[in-house]
Protein backbone atom coordinates (compact mmCIF):
# COMPACT_ATOMS: atom_id res chain seq x y z
CA UNK A 1 0.00 0.00 0.00
CA UNK A 2 2.84 2.38 0.77
CA UNK A 3 4.35 1.73 -2.68
CA UNK A 4 1.00 2.31 -4.38
CA UNK A 5 0.45 5.56 -2.48
CA UNK A 6 3.90 6.91 -3.33
CA UNK A 7 3.45 6.01 -7.00
CA UNK A 8 0.10 7.77 -7.12
CA UNK A 9 1.45 10.87 -5.38
CA UNK A 10 4.35 11.04 -7.85
CA UNK A 11 1.99 10.68 -10.81
CA UNK A 12 -0.30 13.42 -9.49
CA UNK A 13 2.60 15.78 -8.84
CA UNK A 14 3.83 15.25 -12.39
CA UNK A 15 0.47 16.58 -13.59
CA UNK A 16 0.58 19.58 -11.30
CA UNK A 17 -1.86 18.33 -8.69
CA UNK A 18 -1.47 18.76 -4.94
CA UNK A 19 -1.83 15.39 -3.17
CA UNK A 20 -2.79 14.99 0.49
CA UNK A 21 -2.05 11.52 1.89
CA UNK A 22 -4.44 10.25 4.56
CA UNK A 23 -3.62 6.58 5.31
CA UNK A 24 -6.84 4.65 5.89
CA UNK A 25 -5.28 1.22 6.38
CA UNK A 26 -2.85 -0.20 8.90
CA UNK A 27 -1.83 -3.86 8.86
CA UNK A 28 -1.93 -6.20 11.85
CA UNK A 29 -0.31 -9.63 11.33
CA UNK A 30 -2.49 -12.53 12.44
CA UNK A 31 -0.35 -15.59 11.70
CA UNK A 32 3.06 -16.05 13.27
CA UNK A 33 6.06 -16.82 11.05
CA UNK A 34 6.02 -20.36 12.46
CA UNK A 35 2.37 -20.82 11.49
CA UNK A 36 3.04 -19.55 7.97
CA UNK A 37 6.00 -21.89 7.54
CA UNK A 38 3.99 -24.84 8.86
CA UNK A 39 1.18 -24.24 6.36
CA UNK A 40 3.60 -23.84 3.49
CA UNK A 41 5.31 -27.08 4.51
CA UNK A 42 1.99 -28.92 4.50
CA UNK A 43 1.31 -27.54 1.03
CA UNK A 44 4.59 -28.83 -0.37
CA UNK A 45 3.80 -32.26 1.07
CA UNK A 46 0.42 -32.41 -0.72
CA UNK A 47 0.04 -34.20 -4.06
CA UNK A 48 0.83 -31.95 -7.03
CA UNK A 49 -0.11 -29.62 -8.53
CA UNK A 50 0.47 -27.27 -5.60
CA UNK A 51 -0.34 -23.57 -5.79
CA UNK A 52 0.08 -20.46 -3.66
CA UNK A 53 -2.37 -17.66 -4.53
CA UNK A 54 -1.33 -14.17 -3.45
CA UNK A 55 -3.97 -11.45 -3.55
CA UNK A 56 -1.94 -8.54 -2.16
CA UNK A 57 1.57 -7.20 -1.71
CA UNK A 58 1.02 -7.45 2.06
CA UNK A 59 0.53 -11.22 1.82
CA UNK A 60 3.69 -11.44 -0.28
CA UNK A 61 5.65 -9.47 2.30
CA UNK A 62 4.45 -11.54 5.25
CA UNK A 63 4.84 -14.96 3.62
CA UNK A 64 8.25 -14.31 2.08
CA UNK A 65 9.40 -12.58 5.26
CA UNK A 66 8.52 -15.70 7.25
CA UNK A 67 9.49 -18.48 4.87
CA UNK A 68 11.88 -16.93 2.38
CA UNK A 69 11.69 -17.71 -1.32
CA UNK A 70 13.16 -21.21 -1.47
CA UNK A 71 9.93 -23.10 -0.58
CA UNK A 72 8.15 -21.34 -3.45
CA UNK A 73 10.56 -22.80 -6.01
CA UNK A 74 8.72 -26.13 -5.82
CA UNK A 75 5.15 -24.82 -6.12
CA UNK A 76 3.24 -22.83 -8.70
CA UNK A 77 2.45 -19.22 -7.86
CA UNK A 78 -0.59 -17.12 -8.75
CA UNK A 79 -1.05 -13.41 -8.13
CA UNK A 80 -3.87 -10.88 -8.22
CA UNK A 81 -2.79 -7.79 -10.13
CA UNK A 82 0.41 -6.46 -11.60
CA UNK A 83 1.54 -4.89 -8.32
CA UNK A 84 1.36 -8.21 -6.48
CA UNK A 85 3.23 -9.91 -9.32
CA UNK A 86 5.86 -7.16 -9.22
CA UNK A 87 6.28 -7.58 -5.45
CA UNK A 88 7.02 -11.26 -6.09
CA UNK A 89 9.35 -10.47 -8.97
CA UNK A 90 11.28 -8.05 -6.75
CA UNK A 91 12.04 -11.06 -4.53
CA UNK A 92 12.94 -13.18 -7.60
CA UNK A 93 9.72 -15.20 -7.51
CA UNK A 94 7.86 -15.44 -10.82
CA UNK A 95 4.08 -15.65 -10.87
CA UNK A 96 2.94 -18.45 -13.17
CA UNK A 97 -0.51 -16.88 -13.54
CA UNK A 98 -1.57 -13.27 -12.94
CA UNK A 99 -5.20 -12.19 -12.65
CA UNK A 100 -4.86 -8.76 -14.21
CA UNK A 101 -7.94 -7.09 -12.72
CA UNK A 102 -8.97 -8.78 -9.47
CA UNK A 103 -9.51 -12.07 -7.64
CA UNK A 104 -12.32 -13.00 -10.02
CA UNK A 105 -9.95 -12.67 -12.97
CA UNK A 106 -7.41 -14.85 -11.18
CA UNK A 107 -10.06 -17.47 -10.43
CA UNK A 108 -10.99 -17.57 -14.11
CA UNK A 109 -7.36 -17.97 -15.16
CA UNK A 110 -6.75 -20.74 -12.63
CA UNK A 111 -9.93 -22.55 -13.64
CA UNK A 112 -8.73 -22.48 -17.25
CA UNK A 113 -5.41 -24.07 -16.21
CA UNK A 114 -7.23 -27.01 -14.56
CA UNK A 115 -7.80 -27.15 -10.83
CA UNK A 116 -9.12 -30.68 -10.32
CA UNK A 117 -6.93 -32.42 -7.75
CA UNK A 118 -4.83 -29.30 -7.09
CA UNK A 119 -4.02 -28.00 -3.62
CA UNK A 120 -4.12 -24.22 -3.30
CA UNK A 121 -2.89 -22.20 -0.32
CA UNK A 122 -4.48 -18.78 -0.04
CA UNK A 123 -2.67 -16.58 2.54
CA UNK A 124 -5.14 -13.75 2.80
CA UNK A 125 -6.52 -10.80 4.67
CA UNK A 126 -8.92 -11.69 7.45
CA UNK A 127 -11.91 -10.17 5.65
CA UNK A 128 -10.99 -11.28 2.13
CA UNK A 129 -13.87 -12.02 -0.22
CA UNK A 130 -14.78 -15.73 -0.50
CA UNK A 131 -15.15 -15.78 -4.29
CA UNK A 132 -11.67 -17.06 -5.17
CA UNK A 133 -11.59 -20.08 -2.81
CA UNK A 134 -15.23 -20.90 -3.55
CA UNK A 135 -14.66 -21.00 -7.29
CA UNK A 136 -11.49 -23.05 -6.98
CA UNK A 137 -13.21 -25.59 -4.73
CA UNK A 138 -16.05 -25.82 -7.24
CA UNK A 139 -13.42 -26.53 -9.89
CA UNK A 140 -12.11 -29.49 -7.87
CA UNK A 141 -9.25 -27.97 -5.87
CA UNK A 142 -8.48 -28.37 -2.17
CA UNK A 143 -8.14 -24.79 -0.90
CA UNK A 144 -6.37 -23.86 2.33
CA UNK A 145 -7.43 -20.36 3.40
CA UNK A 146 -5.14 -18.89 6.02
CA UNK A 147 -5.79 -15.33 7.23
CA UNK A 148 -2.32 -13.92 7.79
CA UNK A 149 -3.25 -10.27 8.45
CA UNK A 150 -6.10 -7.88 9.05
CA UNK A 151 -6.51 -4.27 8.02
CA UNK A 152 -7.55 -1.71 10.62
CA UNK A 153 -8.28 2.00 10.60
CA UNK A 154 -5.26 3.98 11.88
CA UNK A 155 -6.04 5.86 15.08
CA UNK A 156 -5.18 9.26 13.63
CA UNK A 157 -7.09 8.78 10.37
CA UNK A 158 -10.25 10.67 11.47
CA UNK A 159 -8.18 13.68 12.56
CA UNK A 160 -6.05 13.71 9.42
CA UNK A 161 -9.11 13.35 7.22
CA UNK A 162 -10.87 16.23 9.00
CA UNK A 163 -7.83 18.45 8.43
CA UNK A 164 -7.81 17.54 4.74
CA UNK A 165 -11.53 18.22 4.38
CA UNK A 166 -11.23 21.58 6.14
CA UNK A 167 -8.39 22.48 3.79
CA UNK A 168 -10.49 21.48 0.80
CA UNK A 169 -10.08 18.44 -1.45
CA UNK A 170 -11.39 17.91 -4.97
CA UNK A 171 -11.12 14.11 -5.15
CA UNK A 172 -10.63 10.97 -3.10
CA UNK A 173 -8.92 7.87 -4.50
CA UNK A 174 -9.79 4.45 -3.09
CA UNK A 175 -7.54 1.45 -3.67
CA UNK A 176 -9.52 -1.33 -1.96
CA UNK A 177 -12.81 -2.18 -0.34
CA UNK A 178 -11.14 -1.69 3.04
CA UNK A 179 -10.18 1.89 2.21
CA UNK A 180 -13.78 2.58 1.20
CA UNK A 181 -15.20 1.20 4.44
CA UNK A 182 -12.55 2.93 6.52
CA UNK A 183 -13.19 6.24 4.76
CA UNK A 184 -16.81 6.13 5.88
CA UNK A 185 -15.76 5.25 9.44
CA UNK A 186 -13.19 8.06 9.49
CA UNK A 187 -15.79 10.56 8.27
CA UNK A 188 -17.98 9.83 11.28
CA UNK A 189 -20.89 12.26 11.26
CA UNK A 190 -19.43 14.21 8.34
CA UNK A 191 -20.01 13.64 4.65
CA UNK A 192 -17.75 14.29 1.71
CA UNK A 193 -18.44 17.70 0.16
CA UNK A 194 -20.79 17.41 -2.84
CA UNK A 195 -18.07 18.63 -5.21
CA UNK A 196 -15.54 16.02 -4.03
CA UNK A 197 -15.42 13.09 -6.46
CA UNK A 198 -14.59 9.50 -5.51
CA UNK A 199 -12.43 7.46 -7.88
CA UNK A 200 -11.80 3.73 -7.40
CA UNK A 201 -8.96 1.53 -8.58
CA UNK A 202 -11.26 -1.24 -9.85
CA UNK A 203 -14.82 -2.46 -10.15
CA UNK A 204 -14.63 -4.56 -6.98
CA UNK A 205 -13.51 -1.54 -4.97
CA UNK A 206 -16.25 0.53 -6.61
CA UNK A 207 -18.90 -2.02 -5.64
CA UNK A 208 -17.77 -1.97 -2.02
CA UNK A 209 -17.58 1.83 -2.02
CA UNK A 210 -21.17 2.07 -3.25
CA UNK A 211 -22.25 -0.51 -0.66
CA UNK A 212 -20.67 1.73 1.98
CA UNK A 213 -22.82 4.63 0.81
CA UNK A 214 -20.31 6.48 -1.37
CA UNK A 215 -21.06 7.85 -4.83
CA UNK A 216 -18.37 6.70 -7.29
CA UNK A 217 -17.52 9.14 -10.06
CA UNK A 218 -15.05 7.00 -12.01
CA UNK A 219 -13.27 3.64 -12.00
CA UNK A 220 -9.72 3.08 -13.23
CA UNK A 221 -9.52 1.02 -16.42
CA UNK A 222 -6.35 -0.62 -15.10
CA UNK A 223 -5.69 -1.30 -11.38
CA UNK A 224 -2.65 0.95 -11.00
CA UNK A 225 -1.56 4.45 -10.05
CA UNK A 226 -1.56 5.41 -13.73
CA UNK A 227 -5.08 4.05 -14.10
CA UNK A 228 -6.28 6.08 -11.13
CA UNK A 229 -4.77 9.26 -12.55
CA UNK A 230 -6.43 8.65 -15.91
CA UNK A 231 -9.76 8.10 -14.17
CA UNK A 232 -9.30 11.33 -12.21
CA UNK A 233 -8.56 13.21 -15.40
CA UNK A 234 -11.71 11.81 -16.99
CA UNK A 235 -13.87 13.53 -14.36
CA UNK A 236 -11.75 16.65 -14.11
Amino acid sequence: MRERASGLVDALHERGADAVVVPLIATQPLASPEEIVATLTSLTEAPPPQWVAFSSTTAVRLVLGAAGTDPLRDVRVAAVGAETAEALRAREVRADIVGVADAAALAEALEASGMRGATVWFPSAEASRPELPARLRAAGAVVIVQPVYRTVLPEDAPRRLAVALDRGIDAVTLTSGSTARHLVRALGERSLPPATVVVCIGEQTAREARAAGLEVAAVASTPSAAGLVEALESVG
